[in-house]
């Protein structure tokens, strides 16, 4: 499969466009969140340009919004052409409200309450999922273990998952995990191997306590639209952290609370790390075979990789 990141429209880097990352071959399309309308609107040109494409695959990460306000809107597109077959993959957080209930343990919560609490907090997706149900669209909980085309969702597991909903039903969806917003933590990752034969980790908004076995990846996403305390987290937990390549999805706009890869980006040139792929440039797509190999001069001490295929 091969990865193309949408970017800004129209130089517009005040909207706040959140992340979309498209996972493609020949024959199948695997959307990884959808956060603005013109994100689908995207995603429908490119369907039509590659008519091959027939199983289109829809993956929320988690309920922010920048994550998921075009996924009706490109559900809508994919419902009208009658050309698709389309599977939704979510946390399907109703499954786990008995472990959710388990794990307050205060006897003062039902299920049924705790069922109400959950449809409250994570309302985006409850939305999406009854327009899938609507369109007639097939839904599949997006668990550990779920095979996506090339691609194998790797996280949260399950108790993590639930700790996530536990605490944002004791303490409300601004508490925080591993300084993580709790509504972000339990991101659903997925693992894609590429044309190239490399290995990719997509993430979301997930806190790096959750993301296991970095060092299997070749490609990992630094989590959060580049937070440079999520990054430093990641090199951290890496044996050598200069010799992985990485990727931002930043297209979140300039306001107070967008984007946030300036710092990083900055820190890691200060470490001699190679420049990480970054939406907040323009459009990422990876491997690029048309556009020709661009060798990188090695540093002393850094291994950076032999090739970049991606455009910057």
């Amino acid at each position: 499969m091969r990865l193309r990141a949408l970017s800004h429209y129209n130089g517009d880097k005040n909207t706040r466009f959140g992340d979309c990352i498209l996972l493609h071959d020949s024959k199948t399309l695997v959307v990884y969140d959808c956060g603005h309308e013109d994100h689908a609107n995207e995603v429908k040109s490119y369907l039509l340009t590659n008519r091959t494409i027939t199983d289109v695959n829809l993956v929320i990460s988690h309920n922010d919004s920048d994550h998921t306000n075009g996924c009706i809107k490109l559900m809508e597109h994919l419902h009208k052409s009658r050309h698709y077959s389309v599977t939704l993959y979510s946390s399907l957080y109703l499954k786990s409200a008995r472990k959710v209930l388990e794990l307050l343990d205060d006897n003062r919560r039902t299920l049924p309450a705790t069922k109400e609490s959950i449809l409250k907090l994570f309302d985006n997706i409850k939305e999406i999922i009854e327009k899938a149900q609507e369109y007639g669209f097939e839904i599949k909980d997006g668990k550990k273990g779920v095979e996506i085309a090339s691609c194998c969702i790797v996280g949260p597991t399950e108790d993590e998952f639930v700790e996530v909903v536990a605490k944002a039903i004791e303490s409300g969806s601004g508490s925080k995990i591993d300084g993580e917003n709790v509504m972000n933590a339990a991101s659903i990752q997925i693992k894609v191997k590429l044309d190239n034969a490399e290995t990719m980790l997509l993430c979301g908004d997930a806190t790096p306590e959750y993301l296991h076995n970095l060092n299997s990846y070749d490609i990992i996403h630094l989590p959060h639209h580049g937070k440079l305390d999520s990054a430093k987290e990641i090199f951290e937990k890496l044996r050598d952290s200069h010799t992985k390549t990485y990727f931002i999805s930043d297209n979140t706009g300039s306001g107070a609370t967008s984007g946030g890869s300036d710092d990083l980006v900055q820190y890691m040139e200060k470490e001699q790390y190679d420049p990480a792929m970054n939406t907040k440039k323009r459009e990422v797509i990876y491997p690029d075979f048309g556009s020709g190999n661009i060798s990188k001069e090695k540093k002393p001490g850094v291994k950076l990789g032999e090739m970049d295929h991606w455009i910057l």
